[in-house]
C-alpha cells in the first residue's frame, strides 16, 4: 500500500464526505468483529497459554493497544458476550465501546433492555449523564490538601469541607486553607532520583508523572457534578480571604457557592468588556450607530458606499504586517451595537450548518461582518453576527481566500510578539 493512497487533496468535497461516511461504517463493523473476537478470546482464556496474566496485559503488550483503549474494549466485549444483540448495534454505529464500558457495572437482566435503548445513539458524555441521573452517587467532599512533590493543591467542589486530617470543622472554626497553601508552596517541585526511594515514594513518583485526565466535570446525578482541579498556593490564600469576607453571608463557607458567585461576577465583567452587556451607555454611544450611517451616506451620497482605499488596504494580503496590525486595532464597534448583537445571538456562535445544526461554541466569540467591511459592509446590527473564531476565519477564507487569512493570522502573531517584547 503506497503513501499516495492517503493523499486525499484531489478529492472533491462530496467524494471526501461520502468516503469518510463509508470508512466510518466499515470501522463500526470492524469494531463489532473485534469485540466478538475479544469476547471469545476472553471466554477461552487463551492469554494464559500465551504467558499473559490477564487479557488486559495481552492487549497492551501483544496487540499494542494503549491502556485506555484496551480497558474500554475489554469491558465492551464482556457486555457483548453477555448480551449478544449488542453486536448489531455496535456494527450499525448506534452503540460504541465507550458507552458499553460505562454501562457494564450498571447492567442487570431486569434493566439491560431499557438502558441499551436509552443509551443508543448517545455520546459518552451523554451516557455518563444518563447513568448519573439513573444511579446517583454521593457528592464529592470539599477538600484542600497538599499534593506530594508538587506545588499545587487539589480542590474537590462538593457540599462539605474537611480538613486534611479528615474531620469536619466545628461551627465557627476557620478552614485551614492558608496552612495547606503554605505547605503546598513549600513542597518540593522536583523528585530526587540520586538516592534510593522506597516503594511508596516510587509509587508517588509514578502517579505524579501520569498525565492529567482531560475530564474535569464528573456527573454524579441529574444535576450534580464532581469538579476536580489543581490549584496553587496563591489560589488557596485567595480562597481563604474571600471565605472570610463572605462569612456574614455564607457562614458555612460552601465552596460551590463561593466559586459560582465568583464565576458569575467574572462572566458579567467579560460580557461588559467584550460586548457592552450591562454597561451604562452615554448618549454619545447610543447615537454612534446613526451618526456613522449618516456620515457615510453624506460623504458618498448613497447608503451602500464602495470600500475606501484604507478598507481595501486593510484586506490586502500583501500589506505590511505592522500596517495591518494598526489598521485592525483601529476598528471599533459601537457598544450599543455589540450589546444588541450579543443578546440577539444568545451569546453563542450563530453559524448554522446546511442540515440546520447550529454551532454551540461560546468560546472565542467575535463580531463578524456578513458583508465584509472591505466590501462596504457597515457596522450595523443587521450586518454583524456572533461567530466563534474558527467559523469567523472559515467565512473569511470563503471571502478572501486561505492565503489572505493565513497572512492575517501571521500578522497578528507578529504584532503580539512585538508587543510582548516591548512590554519586557
Amino acid at each position: 500500500m503506497g503513501q499516495d493512497e492517503y493523499r486525499l487533496r484531489a478529492l472533491s468535497d462530496e467524494r471526501l464526505l461520502s468516503g469518510l461516511s463509508r470508512v466510518v461504517k466499515q470501522r463500526n463493523q470492524v469494531t463489532a468483529e473485534f469485540l466478538a473476537y475479544l469476547a471469545e478470546f476472553d471466554e477461552r482464556r487463551l492469554y494464559l497459554d500465551l504467558g499473559f496474566a490477564s487479557l488486559f496485559e495481552y492487549c497492551v503488550q501483544a496487540l499494542r493497544l494503549c491502556e485506555s483503549t484496551a480497558g474500554r474494549h475489554i469491558a465492551a466485549a464482556r457486555v457483548c458476550r453477555a448480551h449478544p444483540q449488542v453486536f448489531g448495534w455496535v456494527a450499525s454505529g448506534e452503540l460504541h465501546a465507550s458507552a458499553l464500558s460505562l454501562l457494564r457495572k450498571y447492567l442487570t437482566p431486569e434493566n439491560a433492555a431499557e438502558l441499551f435503548e436509552r443509551c443508543r445513539k448517545q455520546s459518552a458524555r451523554q451516557v455518563e449523564e444518563l447513568l448519573a441521573a439513573r444511579f446517583p452517587r454521593p457528592d464529592v467532599r470539599d477538600l484542600v490538601r497538599r499534593l506530594p512533590a508538587q506545588a499545587g493543591v487539589t480542590l474537590d467542589v462538593g457540599r462539605s469541607f474537611e480538613h486534611d486530617d479528615g474531620h469536619l470543622p466545628e461551627k465557627g472554626e476557620a478552614p485551614q486553607c492558608a496552612q495547606a497553601a503554605k505547605e503546598a508552596n513549600q513542597a518540593p517541585s522536583i523528585l530526587r532520583t540520586d538516592t534510593p526511594a522506597s516503594t511508596d515514594e516510587r509509587s508517588i513518583a509514578a502517579r505524579a508523572a501520569e498525565p492529567a485526565k482531560p475530564r474535569r466535570m464528573e456527573p454524579l446525578s441529574a444535576d450534580r457534578y464532581g469538579v476536580h482541579f489543581t490549584a496553587d498556593g496563591e489560589f488557596c490564600q485567595l480562597l481563604d480571604r474571600v471565605r472570610g469576607l463572605a462569612g456574614h453571608r455564607l457562614p458555612s463557607g460552601d465552596l460551590m457557592t463561593l466559586l459560582k458567585r465568583g464565576l458569575e461576577a467574572y462572566e458579567r465583567e467579560l460580557e461588559k468588556e467584550r460586548f457592552a452587556v450591562g454597561r451604562k451607555l452615554h448618549r454619545s454611544s447610543t447615537t454612534e450607530v446613526a451618526s456613522i450611517a449618516r456620515s457615510k451616506a453624506t460623504s458618498t451620497g448613497s447608503t451602500s458606499a464602495e470600500p475606501t482605499a484604507n478598507e481595501v488596504r486593510r484586506h490586502d494580503p500583501k500589506r505590511h504586517p505592522m500596517t495591518s496590525a494598526r489598521s485592525k486595532r483601529t476598528w471599533h464597534c459601537p457598544a450599543a451595537v455589540a450589546r444588541e448583537v450579543f443578546v440577539r445571538d444568545g451569546g453563542q456562535c450563530s453559524f448554522m450548518a446546511a442540515d440546520g445544526r447550529q454551532c454551540s461554541s461560546r468560546r472565542w466569540l467575535e463580531l463578524d461582518h456578513i458583508v465584509p467591511r472591505a466590501n462596504g459592509g457597515e457596522d450595523s446590527v443587521s450586518n454583524l453576527r456572533l461567530r466563534c473564531r474558527a467559523h469567523n476565519q472559515h467565512y473569511a477564507r470563503q471571502c478572501f481566500g486561505a492565503a489572505h487569512v493565513q497572512a492575517a493570522v501571521q500578522d497578528a502573531r507578529a504584532r503580539r510578539s512585538l508587543e510582548a517584547a516591548a512590554g519586557e
